[in-house]
């Protein structure tokens, strides 16, 4: 008897001593199988949101139907805007939530380069803002680095600077070598 006790003066402490108080929290992982396509947000004035991570912040792409009588479903309007940070790009995901409150889903599309903690902290931010509940389903689509000597996202390519925008050939510079 005198063994178990003197067994739990010792493994009791070594118990709290080794556990940690904190308590871990996770989002939900919901992943379409390989054949299933993602279902359709239900219908309402925002039918698509888009933040792509771009080197001025944070580009917002949103699909805005048209408010005019005679607009049919799915007659939407793009809108484009830049914020310069997490804190400006949740003020306008605000604006976007107080036109469509039934919208829930939101696409992310950081760099292929981007680290971890970032993206985390992105979907924190479109999740939840200073006002309260934002997008709380995130969808994070992956983009593609070009590879290298290829059309940048700017339009340039790699070095020389000769590849357009529309994949044409543009005009070299010219330095005065030429006759």
């Amino acid at each position: 008897m005198m063994s178990v006790i003197a067994l739990m003066v010792l493994l009791l402490p070594m118990a709290l001593m080794t556990t940690s108080s904190e308590k871990l929290t996770g989002l939900a992982l919901g992943m379409p199988g390989p054949t299933e396509e993602i279902p359709p947000e239900p219908p309402g004035p925002v039918e698509a949101l888009r933040v792509v991570r771009v080197a001025e912040g944070y580009a917002v792409a949103a699909q805005v139907r048209r408010t005019d009588v005679v607009t049919s479903a799915g007659d939407t309007e793009l809108k484009e805007f830049i914020e310069p940070d997490l804190a400006s790009l949740q003020t306008r995901l605000a604006s976007f939530k107080k036109m469509d409150e039934k919208r829930e889903r939101i696409t992310l599309a950081p760099a292929a380069d981007t680290p971890t903690a970032e993206v985390v902290r992105w979907m924190d931010a479109v999740r939840r803002g200073p006002e309260g509940e934002l997008y709380p389903r995130v969808i994070l689509e992956t983009v593609a680095a070009p590879p290298s000597g290829s059309a940048e996202p700017d339009g340039t390519s790699g070095a020389d600077g000769t590849s357009g925008a529309d994949g044409t050939e543009a005009p070299a510079p010219d330095d005065g070598s030429a006759p």
